[in-house]
């Protein structure tokens, strides 16, 4: 189902798949029009596009939300021809997978941001540094009588049969960087056994990476392999949850956002990418994803932990790499 929200003559259509709509003023045809393809949850999306409205009240911005894996399968299908003028938080791996379908944006622009963040071909400037986590729901635990686990190995245990919930990395950024970051840190025929041990416990392999921690609210699942944003953001709500780092760092991986090859000649969408790269990333900092993205702005959320931990994730934007680790993926 498609759910279309029209604000004078601003569009936000968010929807796991895309329908043509004709809705007035928001003709792809039209100079205009501003078309994005945002992988981001939301409540992230919300925030956008109420700034967006205000910023740009002479142009009509239309943005479908689209998870990872569709977003980029999609935009490999289209290519240049996507109705997309603009794609927004794309994880890194598979924004170097539809890279060769961007534009080459300013070498210098990319200056202002962190410098381990940035994309050496400059296809893509990095929207979000999203960071993962252990979270638990306490409440969901202590009625089940059991103690909060304290290592990847501990979710194993048959006590949490049932309970742990996991994004599945075939279509969940999120779920791939669990399993690229314990590849990288105990080598990759350990790892894929350790998710066959930890399959056994799993409720539920969701498909978004916001599935986890949505189960965690709902007191579906008791322990969840998702993001730290959401957890926190749930948290500073009054939800009784725990964010956990094992000894092996926090998962984490760039998110990007380019402009989609050609659509970079019309100036509505070359300002609203530029505003987007700028003051859309600060916002998203403020609000929901502290993690450091502009290398003269840091931001802080109560409750985000300040002192994580990061995993190793060498090669984590490899898309062969990526191919080739997923065609192990059983689930």
């Amino acid at each position: 189902m498609v759910a279309a929200i029209s604000r004078r003559r601003f569009c936000w259509i968010a929807a796991g798949a895309l329908a043509v709509l004709a809705l007035p003023g928001c003709s792809s045809a039209n100079d205009g029009t501003v078309v994005i393809y945002s992988c981001a949850e939301g409540v992230r999306n919300e925030s956008l596009i109420t700034a967006m409205h205000a910023r740009f009240p002479e142009y009509d911005i239309r943005l479908h939300y689209i998870p990872t894996g569709n977003c980029a399968a999609k935009l490999r299908m289209e290519g240049s021809q996507s109705e997309a003028d603009i794609v927004l938080d794309l994880e890194g791996g598979y924004i170097k997978q539809v890279s060769e379908w961007l534009d080459q944006l300013p070498a210098q622009d990319a200056k202002r941001y962190c410098a381990d963040l940035v994309d050496p071909d400059h296809r893509y400037f990095p929207f979000a540094r999203e960071s993962a986590c252990i979270a638990v729901n306490e409440t969901t635990l202590s009625a089940h009588g059991l103690e909060t686990p304290q290592s990847y190995e501990d979710l194993t245990d048959p006590q949490y049969k049932g309970l742990v919930t996991m994004p599945n990395p075939k279509s969940s950024g999120t779920g791939y960087n669990f399993v690229k970051s314990l590849v990288n840190a105990w080598g990759e025929d350990e790892a894929f056994d350790y998710f066959d041990r930890l399959a056994d416990n799993v409720y539920q392999f969701t498909s978004s990476g916001s599935g986890p921690v949505n189960a965690l609210v709902q007191g579906e699942a008791a322990i969840g392999l998702g993001m730290t944003f959401q957890a926190v953001s749930e948290i500073n709500q009054g939800v009784p949850l725990k964010v956990l780092f094992f000894e092996e760092g926090a998962p984490w991986a760039v998110y990007g956002m380019g402009i989609v090859e050609g659509k970079g000649s019309r100036a509505a969408v070359r300002e609203v990418f530029d505003w987007l790269s700028t003051e859309g990333v600060k916002i998203d900092n403020e609000t929901y994803v502290p993690d450091q993205v502009l290398a003269d702005f840091k931001a802080e959320i109560p409750n985000y932990p300040t002192d994580i931990d990061y995993a190793d994730m060498t090669g984590i934007t490899d898309p062969d790499e990526k191919k080739r680790l997923l065609g192990r993926w059983k689930y």
